[in-house]
């Protein structure tokens, strides 16, 4: 088996772990061990073991001794932060791209990957299956943008940025909003894609840098949604209660 068949059967796996992680269900600190996930979710170890370093390359986990894992902490502002910075530094890209005129090659490659998303899109509705193939679409999108800028720095930097929890363009998790409103979002943040195809077409970097950072706002409400729905109940105040005095008795 390839190791592209190897990503495609594993990704479902992926995606539950980025959610527990997400969720806290899989605390920050917590050691992972292959038997426990295993006996968790109801798997054998072998899919846990391969899916184990692909989530400590995407910065969700750390090395702990010589084989084993761990929950990495990680701050819900060092992830905004970061998706900030990456969304600026994409806007540069493309502005560099919208400036200098982009290939025939670029706008053909950008065309096929809004292709790929209109699809999933048609039937006006998100499946489960729908979560790793709009993550890959995404991610595509992004890495044509950024490798188009011919900028070796800029691709470094983002790369860098990509490895905070949360933050890479293929970092899609339904779960955090449900389906039915992973449609609304996403298909705004596709419209979005489609905005800034133009916009590089019509050699307007201005509008490019500003969409971009309008596309991180939809991927920020989408990754945090439910932790904000979280804190909001957890910090709710009970309304006073109201009291009545009785008859005579002084305020």
């Amino acid at each position: 088996m390839t190791s592209l068949s190897k990503y495609m059967l594993n990704a479902p796996l992926l995606n539950r772990l980025r959610e527990m992680i997400l969720s806290g269900e899989l605390a920050p600190g917590q050691r992972l061990t292959e038997a426990a996930l295993a006996t968790q979710l109801g798997l054998s170890r072998t899919p846990i073991r391969n899916i184990l370093p692909r989530l400590a390359a995407e910065g969700f986990l750390e090395a702990v001794g010589q084989r084993g894992f761990a929950v990495k902490a990680f701050s819900e502002q060092e992830s905004v932060e970061a998706l900030e910075l990456r969304a600026l530094l994409e806007g540069r890209a493309g502005r560099l791209v919208a400036e200098r005129g982009a290939s025939a090659a670029t706008l053909m490659a950008l065309d096929e990957t809004l292709g790929t998303g209109d699809r999933l899109f048609e039937k006006r509705h998100l499946d489960r299956d729908d979560e790793q193939q709009y993550g890959d679409m995404n991610e595509r999108f992004h890495n044509i943008v950024v490798d188009a800028a011919n900028s070796p720095m800029l691709k470094m930097f983002i790369d860098r940025l990509n490895l905070v929890p949360f933050v890479a363009p293929s970092g899609i998790v339904f779960d955090q909003v449900g389906l039915r409103q992973a449609f609304e979002l996403l298909f705004r943040a596709h419209g979005i894609h489609h905005s800034i195809v133009e916009a590089i077409r019509n050699r307007d970097g201005n509008r490019v840098e500003i969409l971009f950072r309008e596309h991180a706002n939809q991927q920020r409400y989408s990754m945090f949604a439910r932790r904000m729905a979280a804190h909001k109940a957890d910090t709710a105040v009970e309304p006073p209660r109201k009291t009545t005095k009785r008859p005579g008795a002084r305020g």
